[in-house]
Order: C-alpha cells, then sequence, then structure tokens
C-alpha cells in the first residue's frame, strides 16, 4: 500500500513528509546486532559465511569485473524461475470481464515464463517501467532461498538463528510487544503516504471535499481518481502498464 487517508485532529501539525514519530522504536527497546554473522561490519545479515556468500553476490557490491562476474540475479535457472512462477511473482496485466462483487477489468496472472526472459529483464540497462520480470526485494529473498536449499547450505547463524540480533528472553519479549503511538484521531482528512512506516503528505482538511479539490489542483489527479482514493481510503502503489499507458494506481485508481 503506498497512500492512505486517515482521520487526524484539525489542528493536527507533524511536518509533512517525515515519518510520524511513533512509529520510531526507541534506542534501549531494539536488540543489538549479532556479532558472529556480522561480515562486513555494517549490519548482521543472519546468514552462515556460506549463506552470506551466495546471498552477498545476488547484486554485485562493487564496480569491479570479479564483481560482476559473480552476480547472479540475471543468471537464475530454470528452476528458480519456475519457483517464481508458483509463488505468483512473475506476473502481467490481463483483461477481464467485471462482476457484480468484483468491478476491476484487469486482474495480475501468473504466466509461464523461461529463464532466459528473466534473465535478460535482469541485465543492466534493460530494466523497463513496463517490465513485470525484474526483481524486487521479495524475489531476491525466494530466489536466495531456493538456492541455498538447492545446494544443501545451512542458511540460518547457529548465534542468532537467522534473527541478526541477540538478545535474552525478557529483551526479545519487550522487543516483539513494543508498539509506538499512532497518530491521534480527528475529525479532518488528510492523506499518507505508507511505503515507509507513515508520513502525512497532504495539510489536513476540514472535508472530504477539501483533500479531493486539493489533491486536484495541486498533486496533479484527476477528480475521478481523487474521489476513487479519498471514497476507498487507501491505494496500492503499483505502477502498471495498460494498452500501453503507464498507470499510477493512486492517480489512475479508477482506470484499473
Amino acid at each position: 500500500m503506498s497512500r492512505e487517508v486517515r482521520r487526524v485532529p484539525l489542528d493536527f501539525e507533524w511536518p509533512l513528509n517525515q515519518v510520524w514519530g511513533g512509529y520510531h522504536m526507541p534506542d534501549d527497546v531494539r536488540l543489538p546486532d549479532c556479532p558472529d554473522c556480522d561480515y562486513d561490519g555494517s549490519h548482521s545479515t543472519g546468514y552462515t559465511p556460506e549463506a552470506n556468500e551466495v546471498a552477498r553476490t545476488f547484486y554485485a557490491l562493487g564496480p569491479s569485473v570479479e564483481d560482476r562476474a559473480a552476480e547472479w540475479c540475471d543468471k537464475i535457472t530454470q528452476a528458480e524461475t519456475d519457483m517464481l512462477v508458483e509463488k505468483g511473482r512473475l506476473r502481467e496485466l490481463a483483461a477481464r470481464e467485471p462482476t457484480e462483487d468484483n468491478p476491476r477489468r484487469w486482474e495480475w496472472r501468473s504466466v509461464p515464463r523461461t529463464a532466459e526472459e528473466v534473465n535478460a529483464a535482469n541485465r543492466p540497462g534493460a530494466r523497463a517501467l513496463d517490465s513485470n520480470l525484474y526483481h524486487d526485494g521479495i524475489n531476491s529473498f525466494l530466489l536466495i532461498d531456493f538456492r541455498l536449499k538447492t545446494l544443501g547450505i545451512e542458511r540460518s547463524c547457529r548465534t542468532c538463528g537467522g534473527e541478526g540480533t541477540v538478545g535474552t528472553p525478557e529483551e526479545r519479549a519487550a522487543y516483539m510487544a513494543w508498539e509506538g503511538p499512532e497518530p491521534p484521531e480527528g475529525e479532518g482528512w488528510q492523506l499518507w503516504e505508507t511505503v515507509s512506516e507513515g508520513s502525512p503528505v497532504t495539510p489536513v482538511f476540514a472535508d472530504a471535499e477539501g483533500l479531493i479539490g486539493h489533491l486536484v489542483r495541486t498533486e496533479g489527479y484527476r477528480e475521478e481518481a481523487a474521489r476513487s482514493l479519498v471514497t476507498r481510503g487507501f491505494t496500492f502503489g503499483t505502477m502498471i502498464v495498460s494498452d500501453g499507458v503507464l498507470l499510477d494506481s493512486a492517480k489512475d485508481a479508477d482506470r484499473i
């Protein structure tokens, strides 16, 4: 999800585009990094040394020829490709007949792909906005996990069990139980982004029409899309291509 309408007090004054303070976990609640799987001095990975080597080479971490040669995000196998299809990660937008309970004219469908198709889309310079084949964080996680299992490599650091952090049972319980305060509720209407933890992106308005008007006048929304977003209350922030036209599911909600 990338946009969400929230009801906040009319005098709510949290800075725009700044993550709400209640979403920041205090330092004394955070768990310390595991010292046995911090391989580069920046953060603990939760991997064994062998698993970390597979994971770190998914994308090239440096500019050298050796780094690029070791990269395998564009060298996955057909078995790995088939796994992504099975998991619903390689999809295309297809037309569908609207129904009474689902008025959408489009839906995502998994389709068989060849490894060469997917690898070609992930080579340098090939990442086009209309490609549904290049890898995001979920794909990379699934591919790394699948390759580790295929190679019989133990995945999780034995010190932290793959968590990447260490702590006593009491410290872990406090960490898991922590919940920061949500923004206050009120009569106002405001749009938030939820790509990060969450931050306001518009001023607060006294009614829905005020927010709709702002989105049209200032944010570049068409009126139908703005009204659809405010009425629905949220949108999924996926850029898609429909009939050769790049659509933003927030600003073009009524077209999807």
